[in-house]
């Protein structure tokens, strides 16, 4: 590039950005805090890229250094392999984008070529990425989403402040996740915070993606992907739970022939909770009849208000999230293996300082909880 090209690239960057990122004086021209900033987000983006290169290209014995095959990946091929990826089909990803389907040919077997091996496969839908494919994409969307997370660290544009996605599990504690954001997005207006709930399998796979940042729910020792950490918060065991002025309530010993007299409201199978709930069911030597099978949350709840049936839940979803109608039968222990309530994220993941106030809080509020009477 000529000294005026690579200028006027740099001033593009700063308009994108809405920020200065070098000091220019008398002296020379040298990257201010800001600059400092982004410049460790890309540094991070292109060792990602070289890596997402070698891991791909590892099998071509005279394949060329990972640096210089990245260096030739355009922002065309990356943008057509993501949509690939992401639609499930040639056919979906060109309509997502807005092109034909030839148009999208050309700089999709670009990459693949320049890669040296085949990233896509036939499938019923059509064109879809293979194993290598979909690892190469995967990486290339953690390394982008280095340069968002610069993006939203140093820039000063509004559409650079969505700052975290979080994914939650449905027995997740939301007192918690309440009182954390509220403490920080009081202090903090410019920033905003997503909540995604769905199954771990999903959130798993989301996280593992970099569509997510965090998952908030139940620790999944060993958790399904080799590079997501696990952090502990408290400990969550299941109880037995029934509506308020139910039997179970009154006086008398809580034993298990005291829960035969009641029918079960079943989670869905292969859920942590049906499989605690089938092995205590077993070991009591007690019927396992399903009537109601569930993970809806608002029907347990509607069902257990409603009737003399019993289900099992989280100690402190029901404790702390304010179910007025619903009761946990004490004296009448679960026995399962210890459940534990944390945050998942990726192992490499540098989080913002936004999100890593985010953290902070979560932490905190987790320890004034666990140490409320």
């Amino acid at each position: 590039m000529t000294q005026s090209a690579l200028s006027r690239a740099i001033a593009r960057l700063e308009a994108d950005l809405g920020t200065m990122l070098f000091s220019r004086g008398p002296d020379g021209v040298f990257l201010n805090e800001a600059g400092g900033l982004f410049r460790r987000r890309v540094g991070r983006f292109l060792i990602q890229i070289d890596e997402a290169v070698a891991r791909v290209a590892e099998r071509r014995p005279k394949s060329a250094p990972p640096g210089s095959l990245a260096a030739k990946i355009s922002a065309a091929h990356a943008r057509c392999l993501l949509a690939i990826w992401r639609e499930g089909s040639f056919r979906a990803a060109a309509r997502s984008l807005g092109i034909s389907e030839p148009s999208l040919h050309r700089p999709a077997r670009e990459i693949e070529q320049l890669l040296g091996r085949p990233l896509y496969r036939r499938t019923a839908a059509g064109l879809a990425v293979n194993d290598a494919g979909g690892e190469f994409a995967r990486r290339l969307a953690l390394a982008i989403g280095e340069i968002r997370s610069g993006a939203e660290e140093t820039g000063r544009s509004v559409e650079h402040r969505t700052s975290l996605r979080l994914g939650i599990l449905a027995l997740a504690p939301r007192t918690i996740l309440a009182r954390a954001s509220t403490c920080l997005l009081e202090r903090d207006r410019a920033h905003g915070i997503e909540v995604v709930e769905g199954p771990y399998a999903r959130l798993a796979n989301e996280l593992n993606q970099g569509s997510i940042d965090l998952i908030y729910g139940a620790l999944r020792t060993p958790p399904p992907h080799p590079d997501m950490i696990e952090e502990s918060l408290f400990a969550d065991p299941y109880i037995i739970v029934c509506r308020k002025g139910h039997p179970l309530l009154g006086p008398g010993s809580r034993s298990p022939a005291a829960l035969a007299r009641y029918d079960w409201i079943f989670p869905d199978r292969g859920l942590p909770r049906r499989i605690v709930l089938d092995d205590c069911l077993k070991r009591w030597d007690q019927s396992r009849v399903v009537q109601f099978e569930t993970s809806c949350l608002a029907t347990i709840r509607a069902l257990l208000a409603t009737s003399n049936r019993i289900s099992i839940l989280s100690r402190w979803h029901i404790a702390l999230d304010g179910h007025r109608e619903l009761a946990g039968v004490d004296g009448l222990a679960i026995d399962h293996r210890p459940r534990v309530v944390g945050l998942t994220r990726r192992e490499n993941w540098l989080p913002t300082p936004f999100q890593a106030a985010f953290l902070d809080e979560m932490r905190i509020a987790a320890a004034s909880m666990c140490a409320a009477p």
